[in-house]
């Protein structure tokens, strides 16, 4: 390997199956694979989860506790950097990626280390997982980011709040959030794709003349029962359709009693959390994201990368991630949702259209190699910075 040697420090990596942890493996897997000498550290979340293994070549060290509570956070901290200060020496640079305490921490310690500290700053990004004490606002947030040697930026929003703030134009730095494994999508991909899934389980069973519509990403009750509610609608008009919930985080005893009382319980099924999406995406003739802030990072670009139709609940970073025309994807309401699935069955070209023209207007932007590259030039950098 070749190039600085940077240590990723996240509270939640793989096996969590959001949004971001899925974005921050697969960006750190495609790192390694060009290159970079990249390593790990996040909290252990499982007793039985090993405290070190390597993950698609990236080493992964996991400590406890878990930081899922105010008093574990701060135990949680000091231990990252009890753990950091003995290994400081293998480590050219420091990546966070969340703006939130745990940047100021490890910001208090990174001259005694003699380290950069670079960090991702995205406002909308889901609370999930953290700590009351970390849940804090875009403001806090771009505060924590002040003394960082390098800020990375995901969307326009997010760079127009930073320098609102007063932090300095050469320190942030535009990556977006791409499709690190495009989804190539074909016949005989979607055949093999049913069939792995099915041999995985006979639950994943599609009947020939069914659509299958997927939820993804991690979502609340109420919105999810609506956009179950809008399915089991249409499926009382006699359509045929399978709905499968993957990994909502939802309490299922809550969705199994209103999916029982419509009568479609094996219509609609819900799953746990993949750590690969790429079957799914294959067999799936819609995709619906219930809560915005769960799906942007990754799942999103990755549904758009296959060209696979999708409803998305709205929210101004899903705006702006849009191109104007496809802004008819967007709902906010049960009766919009529902309005869409109808036009969905009834105007399929429509929808076929849009799904390539997100796709299109996608590809025009920035490739995962030029991101891949921009990451290592970040890193790089930073590396020459310190040392001048």
């Amino acid at each position: 390997m070749s190039g600085p040697k940077v240590l990723v420090v996240a509270r939640r990596f793989w096996p969590f199956t959001d949004d971001a942890s899925q974005r921050l493996l697969q960006q750190c897997s495609a790192m390694a694979r060009a290159g970079l000498d990249i390593t790990v550290v996040t909290g252990r979340w499982h007793p039985h989860w090993p405290s070190y293994s390597v993950c698609r070549e990236v080493p992964v060290h996991r400590l406890l506790p878990a930081p899922n509570s105010n008093w574990n956070e701060g135990h949680f901290q000091k231990n990252l950097v009890s753990w950091i200060t003995k290994s400081t020496k293998k480590f050219d640079c420091l990546y966070v990626d969340r703006a939130d305490g745990l940047v100021l921490t490890l910001q208090s310690k990174c001259q005694k280390w003699e380290v950069p500290l670079l960090c991702r700053y995205s406002p909308d990004d889901s609370g999930y997982g953290l700590s009351s004490g970390q849940k804090i606002t875009p403001l806090a947030m771009a505060d924590a980011c002040r003394r960082a040697a390098r800020i990375v930026c995901p969307t326009p929003n997010a760079h127009r709040l930073l320098v609102s703030q007063g932090i300095q134009e050469s320190k942030i730095v535009r990556i977006s959030d791409v499709a690190w494994e495009p989804v190539q999508k074909t016949v005989e991909r979607r055949l093999a794709a049913s069939n792995a899934l099915f041999d995985t389980s006979s639950d994943f069973l599609i009947p020939g003349r069914s659509q299958l519509l997927l939820h993804l990403g991690l979502s609340e009750a109420a919105p999810l029962r609506m956009a179950i509610q809008a399915v089991a609608d249409l499926l009382d008009t006699g359509m045929l359709l399978r709905m499968w919930v993957i990994g909502s985080g939802v309490e299922p005893s809550v969705l199994y009693d209103l999916i029982k009382s419509r009568g479609w319980h094996r219509e609609i099924l819900l799953f746990d959390g993949f750590d690969d999406l790429l079957e799914l995406i294959q067999v799936a003739d819609l995709c619906i994201a219930s809560n915005s802030k769960e799906t942007i990072q990754y799942t999103l670009p990755l549904m758009a990368s296959g060209g696979v139709a999708t409803m998305i609940a709205d929210n101004q970073d899903c705006r702006a991630w849009l191109p104007e025309g496809n802004h008819f994807q967007l709902y906010s309401t049960e009766q919009s949702l529902a309005h869409k699935l109808n036009d969905w069955i009834a105007n399929r070209e429509r929808w076929t259209s849009m799904a390539n023209a997100l796709r299109q207007h996608l590809n025009r932007g920035p490739s995962r190699e030029a991101c891949v590259q921009k990451w290592l030039s970040l890193f790089r950098d930073s590396l020459t910075d310190r040392n001048a």
